[in-house]
């Protein structure tokens, strides 16, 4: 029976491994890191289950990406509630967004200045094709200014103009002020967000049950088994390397980052342009059972490192040991930066401000845990589109080679999103259909709007 390797542990790549095992096909699943679920997996620390990064199993996600989580964890996918809080300078204000909390928080005057704002931005949209003109155009010039040109320097490293217009599409989640307000007023269905899925033990246990779902069903998951390279003859794949060694494969489902594709088929001028944003995860065990009743607290603020602050037990439901609790925080960087390189020690003195923000000021820190990813996030820089088609373009021309999941396609996803492309890709290589055939069904895993 031929082979389809599959290059990553991630969501992608395993709901495509999963899609490859219920067809009948044999399947080898590669994964570089000790356990699965790359950036969308969990660790132990102090006793309690870290993700990397505040996730969420989505309520938009669609159907069959439903059925793909409840297969793999059962009874163990609990509702919860969001309850997250967005700083804005010294202003607070609740998220998911209520009436209420919009008033409190901005105070009358903001509330007013914001929704003039947004309303001249209908009526005379700003010009430029940019990240910050078009987050300007969907809620209005004084929300670019104050909360998504701060954030986008901050996260991105770059200036709003330097970033794609596209980006803004993608992350700016309201498209006008009715929709600011639908949202207020919890009328935004289930892409509102107000409650979504978790599974016990964090959410890297999707990815555990899947793994387990494909080695009953007769497949392989080899972890600390890091893919080196691709072999291929006369234009189409014809082995992975690993270790050295050649696994023969019919077909390979990558999720590694496009660059790195190209150039393992020998074509790395095509993917020039584009690069990826790095994060360094901090986790601080506190000396209090519980840090705040928010699972997440996003900064806009540039002088504050920390994207967010995310809490383990809260997301658990409130389990983990009694008179502890752990906190992380997502800090943007760049590989070699001055955060990339920073100690446990360093890195806690710099999120100082944070704790003091959300009144954690006094607690003892009992311990600090680390974590780094090079390739987190696409750079969506002004132009970027355009290397993406060229890369993939160039990458549907190997026949058996079918690039997916965020790093591959170089696309801002979700779990569901990422899940989605995942067993879209794997029925198509079970169907035996072409390279070229996937590259004409990407386009709308390339165009996703992100769930926050």
């Amino acid at each position: 029976m031929s082979t389809a390797v599959v290059i990553g542990a991630g969501p992608s790549g395993l709901a495509a491994a999963h899609a490859l095992v219920r067809a009948g096909k044999r399947v080898v699943v590669l994964e570089a890191a000790e356990q699965v679920g790359g950036l969308s997996g969990s660790f132990d620390f102090a006793g309690f289950k870290v993700d990397y990064g505040p996730h969420r199993l989505h309520q938009a996600a669609g159907p069959e990406v439903l059925e793909l989580y409840r297969s793999a964890l059962g009874g163990a996918l609990r509702v919860r509630a969001r309850s997250g809080m967005v700083h804005v300078g010294g202003r607070r204000l609740p998220y998911p967004l209520s009436l209420l909390g919009l008033a409190r928080g901005l105070g009358l005057t903001e509330v007013v200045r914001h929704g003039v704002s947004a309303v001249v931005a209908r009526l005379r949209p700003p010009a430029g094709s940019h990240f910050g003109a078009e987050a300007a155009r969907r809620l209005g010039r004084h929300a670019a200014r104050v909360l998504y040109e701060p954030a986008a320097r901050k996260v991105w490293g770059l200036s709003p103009e330097e970033l794609d217009a596209s980006l803004g599409r993608a992350r700016v989640q309201k498209g006008g002020p009715l929709a600011v307000v639908r949202a207020a007023l919890g009328r935004g269905g289930a892409s509102a967000g107000r409650r979504y899925f978790y599974p016990e033990g964090g959410v890297g246990a999707l990815a555990e049950g899947l793994a387990e779902g494909i080695r009953r069903a007769g497949g392989e998951v080899r972890c600390g088994a890091a893919a080196e390279g691709l072999v291929l003859e006369r234009g189409r794949v014809r082995a992975v390397v690993v270790e050295g060694r050649e696994l023969p494969a019919e077909s390979v489902v990558a999720t590694v980052p496009l660059p790195l594709l190209c150039e393992w088929t020998g074509r790395p001028e095509v993917a020039e342009g584009l690069g990826y944003r790095a994060l360094t995860l901090l986790y601080l065990l506190l000396a209090t059972e519980r840090g705040t009743p928010q699972d997440v607290h996003y900064f806009a603020d540039e002088h504050l490192p920390a994207n967010r602050l995310f809490e383990a037990r809260n997301f658990l439901g409130g389990e983990g040991p009694a008179g502890r609790t752990v906190v992380g925080f997502d800090l943007p960087c760049a590989v070699g930066d001055g955060i990339w390189r920073a100690s446990p020690k360093e890195l806690t003195e710099r999120v100082r401000p944070a704790l003091v923000r959300t009144g954690l000021a006094g607690v003892e820190v009992l311990g600090a845990r680390v974590r780094r990813v090079a390739a987190a996030y696409p750079l969506y820089r002004q132009g970027f589109a355009t290397a993406r088609e060229r890369a993939l373009n160039a990458l549907s021309e190997v026949d058996g080679l079918y690039p997916v999941g965020r790093s591959a396609l170089f696309v801002h996803d979700n779990v569901h999103h990422a899940c989605a492309a995942g067993l879209a890709v794997g029925r198509l290589v079970s169907e035996g259909a072409s390279s070229r055939v996937w590259r004409d069904r990407q386009k709308p895993f390339l165009e996703t709007q992100i769930e926050d």
